[in-house]
Formats: structure tokens, sequence, C-alpha cells
């Protein structure tokens, strides 16, 4: 474990930008969110989480997959640069090892023909992620439910911790060991600031709710398809989508076509299971017309579906829908509520 002197920071930062493309907490649009910086004044850490979560970096909301006309096609270049996130918070360094699991390498079709999206795995594969402990959770973070924790290091490349005066950082993945290795301007962390960072990382820990057992959930969803519990679940979800789009782990997308006078372009853009038209048919016919089909989808997915095909749920516990949503719908009283049936 290395100590950074927050007087070094703006090298640090000038330092990953000459070998980097680095994202990091950024205000635009009164929205805070992650977004390319230039330099150190660029981030913004005014707040524990962003609205918008970070997995836009490496799932855009809208991506061009190729162009094509009467010569043929063409696939756009990507990042010269391997990417770097600065400020990521572990709920979400932890949602793209599920992420992963979809588009990545660890993404298994039911034959066991292992599957890699391309334009996915140029961007995370050789992506260095700083997670930020959480000092100070919010009152709708949930992750302990989920066997993680403010100060939970997985998915991360480097593991980081303030401490006030200092950041400490400690290395996670083979990746982040050779970077810490010719970092300039640290030092080792002596005993004093490890035990302070586990005093802090125990204070963190004691600001989260009480954790939820969720060893029968799986079970209990199965048994419940069917059942009426779906009708009041839904009753006040206005079927916006705003908790797929803020979601971390929400992955559903469209692909268009978008052509004139012999050229064109196939774009990727996110999608919901949220929204009506999300499984209407070209027959016209909707297998999920009505709300409650959809919440249950949304629901099924995250708890039930992602456990049986990947072994984990879809959901680190970042809170996210929680504080986006207009009727105030709180997936932790519906998880409740579905344990309690």
């Amino acid at each position: 474990m290395i100590r950074l002197e927050k007087d070094g920071f703006k090298n640090f930062i000038e330092e990953l930008i000459a070998e980097y493309a680095v994202f990091a907490p950024v205000m635009k649009d009164g929205k805070h969110m992650f977004g390319n910086i230039s330099s150190v004044e660029d981030i913004d850490s005014s707040r524990l989480n962003t609205e918008m979560s970070p997995k836009e970096i490496f799932f855009p909301h809208s991506e061009v997959l190729f162009e094509y006309d009467e010569d043929g096609i063409r696939v756009a270049d990507g990042e010269k640069k391997p990417i770097a996130v600065w400020g990521m918070r572990g709920c979400d360094a932890r949602s793209l090892r599920m992420l992963d699991k979809v588009f990545g390498g660890d993404g298994e079709r039911p034959d066991n023909i292992k599957f890699e999206d391309p334009y996915w795995e140029r961007r995370y594969g050789d992506s260095l992620i700083f997670s930020v402990a959480c000092n100070e959770p919010l009152s709708t973070c949930f992750c302990n439910w989920f066997d993680s924790g403010p100060h939970d290091s997985a998915g991360a490349d480097i593991f980081v911790v303030d401490i006030g005066d200092a950041f400490l950082m400690d290395a996670v993945s083979g990746k982040g060991e050779e970077f810490l290795k010719g970092l300039s301007g640290s030092g080792k962390a002596s005993e004093k600031d490890k035990k302070k960072a586990a005093v802090i990382a125990e204070e963190a820990v004691s600001l989260l709710g009480k954790k939820t057992d969720l060893g029968e959930l799986n079970d209990k969803l199965k048994g419940l398809f069917h059942k009426p519990i779906w009708d009041s679940v839904s009753a006040k979800c206005v079927n916006c989508g705003a908790c797929s789009f803020t979601c971390s782990t929400c992955h559903c997308f469209d692909i268009q076509d978008e052509s004139r006078k012999g050229r064109g372009k196939r774009v990727r853009i996110w999608d919901a299971c949220m929204f009506p038209i999300f499984t209407k048919e070209a027959s016209g016919h909707n297998p999920r017309s009505l709300s409650k089909e959809r919440v249950r989808q949304r629901v099924m997915h995250k708890y039930s579906y992602f456990v049986d095909n990947h072994g984990e749920f879809l959901c680190t516990g970042c809170g996210r829908c929680i504080s986006v949503c207009p009727v105030n719908l709180d997936i932790r009283e519906v998880i409740r509520e579905v344990l309690a049936s």
C-alpha cells in the first residue's frame, strides 16, 4: 500500500492523462456524471456518487457500430489511449465485472461458446480502474445486502482510501500493481495510515442500514411469478425507465439502422424492459403489455435470472434507482415484500 499526498494529486492526474484517456466525476449539463477530463480542475468530487453510472464509459448510451455505403463497411476506430477511471465507487467497480459477464470474456451463451463484444472489449479490456472507498454512505446505499461494503475493493485495479491529507492506494490486480510500481511522488503507507483507514472503514459500515438476508430471494421469486404481488408492487410505477438508465448494471439495448441515399450507419442505443414497446412484436402483440409484467421482468432479471445464469445478483446496492424514482418506488421495499410472501 502506498501513500500519495494530496499536494501531489495534480501531478498524479497529469501523469495519468499523459498515458490514458482519463474519466472522472464531472458536472455536465447540470448532472453529476463521469466524463473525459483534460485537467485536474475538471474533476467534481462534490457528491458521494454520480447521478449517472460510469457504465456509459464502456457501454455508451448511443454508439455507431459501423457505417456503410456502396463501397462497403467501415468500423470506427477506437480510443488511441487505454481508458483510466478515477473516482469510481466500489459498487460501480463491481458492476463492471457483472457487465463483463455479459459483454466480455466471462460471458457464455447456452452452448458454452465464449462470446466477446468487441466494442466493450476494446474499452474495458485494458482499462485501469481506481475505486475510491465511500467514507460516508448515503441513506439509499445498500451494498451490504450483497456481501459488499463501502470499502470493498472488488472490481478495481487500484483501491483508494481518502484519509484526509492523503490517498492510500493498494493494488488489487496485476495491472494495478504494475502501475503503482512506476508512480512518482508516492511513498509507502505507514502503520498509522493503515490503522486510520481501518477506523474510517469501520465508521462507514456503521452508517449503512441493517442488512437483509437474500438467501431465499431467488427461490421466492420463482414461486411468485403468477401471484398478485406484482399488482401491488407495480401500482405506482409509471414505467419512465429512470431506474434502468441510471442503473450501473442494466444493459438492455436496441439496434437501429439509419440510412439515406445509399449511405448509413448501424447504431446501438440503450433500451429498457420498463418501456411498453420493448417487447412489442411486429405482429402488434406485446407479451408484456401491462406495467406489472414489466416491473416483474426487471425484478426477476436482477434477482433470479442473472443468478441462475451467472451465480450472483445483478445489483450492487448503489441506490441510484431509489434516488431517481419520481414515485418513490424503493427496490429494497420490493425485495422485503417478496421475502415476506
